[in-house]
């Protein structure tokens, strides 16, 4: 039976089978008059959006638009562009109420009888859609995109339920939509109030007491090439890999604080380079060289001896001197505070990629505290961070509970 394997118990009629083109049209008015220049772009994480809010100027400002289709509200947009988020492009629902125009590189549609928008949006966003263009689509020479003939794609065969029916699915999947915004603008109040208490804490307006409700002693500021040494890992060609000694690379550390023993990658390494790229607890990891430019120089400090494990090229391990007392957790936080980023955004330098060198890294000053300081500033902003995780992992979670709806509540 053409039903799908979660439903709402008060429905038990058989979904009707249809082709796309059955409820919608190809869109192919255009812009040709040059006088509609509210340029829109579908893009899978933002949706429908205006170009000149979202994207660069530049981008927006285009000169001469008169090949672009005209939309209006709930229509619907096809971009063949593949990203993380839309593995075969996303489709996306108009949502604004004035008229808009978008490159004739995308697929426009509407809507030809009275339908419910919003079941179709989530039917375009379930695995039916996905399992459709991933039969019938074709990346060609582009990889980066998923084209379609617009014969095939209004073939597309649908299941579609009562009126009734799909606007409770509608409505149910947009309730757990809000429960994921609310969480996502949650995440970002917090990593703003992080942001702020990072810079009012390592700027001292912020300062916490001792004992007796007294100021701790004065900061240091030390150049780091003082207070530790500086070494890029090892380079290795392709057969080096997959047996040997662990390797920890730059995705091993990237948007991570903490590293720990784990089953990392394997490389064939002498006993001189294991000896000289050891990793130690308390040594902390720079990433050398990012694509994007704000990835440059992030931290990742070492909680425990990594057991024989060397790490890449692309990483500079900082290994302090073993006179420097400074508390482990602390060492997260001094290395991702607003002046220390800037100086060190200031002294990379910017190519294909984003890199900055030992020496240039050894130039830079940390703030240092007394021992004591440091760690409570390092227990406070870790309790403010595993308030962030916690709200991460429960928008992780609503996030998995939103696919596996999309799959079981459409046929």
């Amino acid at each position: 039976m053409n039903v799908p394997k979660l439903r709402f118990k008060e429905f038990t009629d058989e979904w009707k089978t249809h082709k796309l083109k059955d409820f919608f049209s190809k869109i192919t008015k255009k812009n040709k008059s040059n006088s509609i220049h509210n340029v829109i772009s579908n893009s899978a994480k933002f949706g429908l959006v205006k170009q000149i809010d979202y994207f660069s100027k530049d981008i927006a400002n285009t000169d001469n638009t008169e090949g672009y289709f005209i939309i209006e509200k709930n229509d619907f947009v096809y971009n063949p562009r593949k990203s993380l988020e839309a593995p075969f492009g996303p489709i996306c629902k108009y949502n604004y109420n004035e008229t808009g125009i978008v490159s004739p590189l995308y697929l426009c549609f509407r809507c030809s009888q009275l339908i419910n928008y919003d079941f179709f949006e989530y039917l375009f966003k379930s695995s039916v859609w996905y399992k459709y263009i991933y039969q019938n689509g074709d990346s060609g020479a582009r990889h980066d995109r998923v084209n379609i003939k617009d014969s095939t794609f209004f073939l597309m065969p649908i299941f579609i339920p009562q009126s009734k029916e799909q606007e409770k699915i509608a409505k149910f999947l947009t309730t757990v939509d809000k429960k994921i915004t609310n969480l996502e603008n949650i995440i970002t109040s917090l990593e703003n109030q992080k942001k702020g208490l990072l810079q009012q804490i390592f700027s001292q307006k912020l300062r916490f007491k001792d004992k007796n409700g007294n100021n701790y002693p004065n900061w240091e500021k030390k150049k780091l090439g003082d207070i530790a040494t500086l070494k890029n890992g090892i380079s290795k060609s392709n057969e080096a890999f997959g047996h040997g000694k662990k390797f920890i690379n730059l995705q091993d550390i990237f948007n991570k604080s903490y590293i720990f023993n784990d089953n990392y990658s394997l490389v064939d390494v002498t006993e001189k380079e294991l000896s000289e790229n050891n990793l130690l607890k308390g040594d902390v990891l720079f990433v050398r060289s990012s694509v994007k430019r704000e990835g440059v120089g992030l931290p990742c400090v070492i909680m425990e001896n990594l057991i024989d494990t060397v790490y890449s090229g692309f990483i500079i391990r900082c290994r302090f001197n073993i006179n420097e007392n400074i508390y482990l957790h602390y060492k997260k936080y001094c290395f991702l505070e607003f002046s220390f980023r800037k100086a060190l955004l200031k002294k990379s330098s910017s190519s294909a990629n984003t890199n900055i060198n030992q020496d240039n890294l050894s130039k830079l000053y940390v703030n240092l505290p007394c021992l004591e300081e440091q760690t409570k500033i390092a227990d406070f902003l870790s309790a403010f961070d595993r308030k962030l995780e916690n709200q991460k992992a429960q928008l992780e979670h609503w996030k998995q509970i939103k696919k596996g709806l999309l799959q079981q509540m459409f046929v």
